[in-house]
């Protein structure tokens, strides 16, 4: 009998989440072209950055289309104009200073002839950054900010990062096919594959407020993690954090999109909210457009790690070891893109073959999908 309760209550269990679980459909019709998303900061000590685009329709597994060929400007209450060109697909960039003492919003007109303007935002003055650090354990690390504002004026954060590490393939080639003579020459210097670097950024919504303190302080807020075994760690890595101050409406807007996209998942999370930021539309006023405008001054600190600063180390090399090809083999099946040549085997002065491995072992850029060119930035 007893038995028999236990499965007849097992099977309710089962019903009840069954009953509970249900697609989503969103009460909101987008346009034919999707929503325009509108992502940026006006900033009045660094460059002012919007990336424009469309929203694609469920399940999303195409790319956001950027909106291209808009008309963007940032206009003051000073009445001051000033415009964004865009400098690539999407992609609108200028640099200006901005007199604090006024408020600021941003206009958009596309080439369908639509025209978007957001609110007035006051102009607000961003606290340095105190410290960016790591704690290291046996598992990775941990990568945090701390800020504060002895004015007790700011209360609302938001941070963005940029990383970019080096890494190197599993050897060093010093030779490189010939296509067009067939034959395999030196590999110049300005021509290496070993050294790569990749470079991304942060894609989380980061953000903080102290409001249920009585001190404006933020401490160790943790920006991102890093796994011990991870790529990221075995030459030099780097991380630019910008932190930005907002106002109430701007952190509660950011909030709820965090909520809207990183808590979803099971029965027992929030349902998605509606968004509703500070831009509108002119052209059809009940049309919905994703994004909130904020202006202020932006603040910046770079972090280095370097492996000795971490434990354990992680080091990349080939699966299958060097394998040696005679000169005489046929050099454009085998160095066409299967292998690629790393060092030579000579008798006395006469190149008898040359020791190859994998392309996709030995070009650091198939590696990891990084670039030879290194930034500008870089110590060494």
């Amino acid at each position: 009998m007893r038995r028999r309760l236990h499965i007849v209550l097992a099977l309710f269990t089962v019903f009840l989440l069954w009953r509970c679980k249900s697609s989503y459909i969103s009460p909101y019709k987008a346009p034919p072209t999707g929503y325009l998303v509108v992502e940026g900061y006006i900033s009045g000590n660094t460059p002012t950055r919007f990336v424009l685009s469309r929203t694609v329709k469920l399940p999303g597994d195409s790319l956001p289309p950027p909106e291209t060929g808009a008309s963007v400007q940032v206009e003051g209450s000073d009445n001051s104009v000033r415009p964004l060109p865009e400098v690539s697909k999407g992609v609108y960039r200028d640099s200006f200073a901005l007199p604090a003492q006024a408020q600021y919003r941003l206009r958009i007109q596309t080439t369908g002839g639509e025209t978007y303007l957001s609110d007035y935002v006051p102009f607000k003055n961003t606290p340095s950054i105190d410290s960016v650090n790591f704690t290291a354990g046996p598992d990775g690390i941990n990568i945090y900010v701390n800020s504060h504002d002895p004015s007790n004026a700011t209360r609302y954060y938001q941070w963005q990062w940029d990383q970019t590490y080096e890494y190197h393939s599993g050897a060093s080639s010093m030779f490189e096919y010939d296509r067009k003579h067939d034959t395999v020459i030196e590999r110049p210097d300005s021509e290496q594959i070993w050294r790569c670097w990749l470079a991304s950024s942060s894609t989380s919504i980061l953000v903080s407020t102290s409001t249920r303190l009585a001190q404006d302080v933020i401490s160790l807020y943790p920006l991102k993690s890093i796994p011990i075994d991870n790529v990221q760690l075995s030459v030099l890595y780097t991380i630019l954090v910008r932190q930005y101050a907002l106002t109430e409406a701007g952190y509660d807007f950011l909030s709820l999109m965090q909520k809207n996209t990183e808590s979803l998942g099971t029965i027992f999370d929030a349902q998605p909210s509606q968004i509703t930021g500070n831009i509108h539309s002119l052209t059809h006023p009940g049309e919905q457009v994703i994004g909130y405008v904020s202006a202020g001054t932006v603040q910046q600190q770079r972090l280095w790690i370097s492996p000795g600063q971490v434990p354990g180390y992680y080091y990349f090399f080939c699966d299958q070891a060097d394998t040696l090809l005679p000169s005489g083999t046929d050099l454009q099946k085998n160095f066409g893109g299967m292998y690629t040549p790393i060092y030579p085997k000579a008798l006395g002065p006469i190149i008898t073959g040359y020791y190859s491995n994998w392309t996709d072992c030995i070009d650091c850029r198939i590696v990891q999908g990084g670039t030879t060119k290194k930034p500008s930035f870089w110590p060494n």
